[in-house]
């Protein structure tokens, strides 16, 4: 007896429509920029709005859209033609987050030692291809 798996997302059979749409605010009707809209069973299937809520994404129909945005409820939606309206609720139980940072300075020179030594060993490396000065005699080298 065999086994089949039934992929219940998109087959390559089903007739896919372009579905168009923007994203809105239910409480202010301002637009939800970069709101994700993806496919209700393979979230590999979406995309994104643009700076204006507006969405392009092409899905079977009959299939569910699921649209989500930050702070937001997530809205799903079966596809039935190629052009929608979605509207989001704000979502009330967020809590306000409070981040605490400390900055703490350290005294560490590593790094102004690290570039003194690499001078100093190119000094001494294009010292040693010239002629030694003697003694009392300035030396002239280029770091």
């Amino acid at each position: 007896m065999s086994q089949y798996n039934i992929n219940t997302t998109c087959s390559k059979y089903d007739p896919s429509i372009t579905v168009t749409g923007q994203v809105f605010d239910t409480v202010s009707h301002e637009t939800l920029p970069f709101a994700n809209v993806y496919h209700s069973l393979d979230s590999t299937i979406g995309t994104a709005a643009d700076m204006d809520g507006n969405f392009t994404i092409d899905i079977p129909l009959g299939h569910t859209l699921t649209v989500s945005f930050v702070g937001y409820h997530t809205y799903e939606f079966t596809v039935q033609d190629g052009f929608t309206k979605v509207f989001l609720t704000p979502d009330d139980q967020l809590d306000t987050v409070v981040i605490h940072g400390e900055n703490k300075k350290k005294n560490n020179n590593w790094f102004w030692w690290l570039l003194l030594a690499g001078g100093a060993l190119k000094a001494a490396s294009n010292a040693s291809n010239n002629k030694k000065p003697a003694l009392g005699q300035p030396m002239n080298v280029k770091i």
